[in-house]
């Protein structure tokens, strides 16, 4: 009898620890699981931060291009109104020799 008594102690313990061990396991897999939804979650973090330090970047360069654009017409303009002045000197003393060999 003490014998049986001892094989279903054994047992009880042996069902016991099986326990134990499939908790173990599901504790195990919940973490796994936990770990990787908080690697996805930091990940879409990475990626829109980086999608928005890009959208700053392309409105930066968009505003410095603007501005660089800006300059060169007030550049080109000015040397166009250069050019206007040089040209109206030139055809007023050409107008003025057409004038004196006419009237010359």
């Amino acid at each position: 009898m003490l014998v049986l008594e001892e094989i279903r102690k054994v047992k009880e313990a042996e069902e016991e620890a099986i326990k134990e061990i499939e908790k173990a396991r599901r504790e195990a897999r919940w973490i796994v699981e936990k770990a990787f939804e908080k690697g996805k979650r930091k990940r879409e973090n990475i990626i829109e931060e980086a999608k928005i330090e890009v959208e700053k970047m392309i409105i930066k360069a968009e505003e410095e291009a603007k501005k660089e654009a800006k300059k060169l017409e007030e550049e080109g303009k000015r040397e166009a109104e250069i050019l206007k002045e040089k040209l109206k000197g030139k055809l007023n003393s050409v107008a003025k020799e057409i004038i004196d060999e006419i009237l010359g």
